[in-house]
């Protein structure tokens, strides 16, 4: 069973342990060199949370901890927000992520969001393959990604 929880404290030491085993995941984030505390990452995330208007969730596949889901840069009044998420390296190619995205698109469009977007790198095929089922207008950025967006009220229920 996969589902999203708020991130907390308690989150936070799940998120470390993971770093401290995740080679993978900690290269793709450029956090190689960096050492980790609980504490510590709990208050990077809600500060960024703070500056950034974003609703940041912990991904779990059954009780572990999978990875992390945010919704950011929240604007109510336009109905927009931006998505981001990473997800261990041993839960992938199992749905895990395709199904944490569904289920935060469903509480974007509970929240009245009504577009999402993403900046995501070209060579990112697993990325692009989990917005391609939300029929994305997908644009040029730089050289070097390009930006997704998914409007949610043209989706039909069943997908979210």
């Amino acid at each position: 069973m996969i589902y999203l929880e708020a991130f907390n404290i308690e989150s936070a030491h799940d998120m470390v342990r993971l770093f401290s085993s995740d080679n993978i995941v900690r290269k793709e984030l450029g956090l190689e060199m960096k050492e980790f505390s609980p504490e510590e990452e709990y208050k990077f995330v809600s500060d960024w949370c703070a500056k950034t208007n974003s609703e940041q969730y912990v991904i779990r596949y059954g009780n572990e901890f999978a990875g992390m889901i945010s919704l950011s840069h929240i604007d109510k009044e336009s109905g927009t927000a931006r998505v981001g998420y990473w997800i261990g390296s041993k839960f992938r190619n199992k749905g895990v992520c395709s199904e944490a995205f569904r289920l935060v698109l469903k509480l974007a469009k509970n929240e009245g969001i009504k577009e999402v977007r993403s900046d995501i790198d070209k060579d990112n095929l697993y990325s692009l393959r989990i917005w391609q089922k939300y029929h994305p207008v997908i644009t040029e950025k730089n050289e070097k990604q390009v930006t997704v967006m998914a409007s949610l009220f043209r989706l039909r229920d069943k997908l979210i």
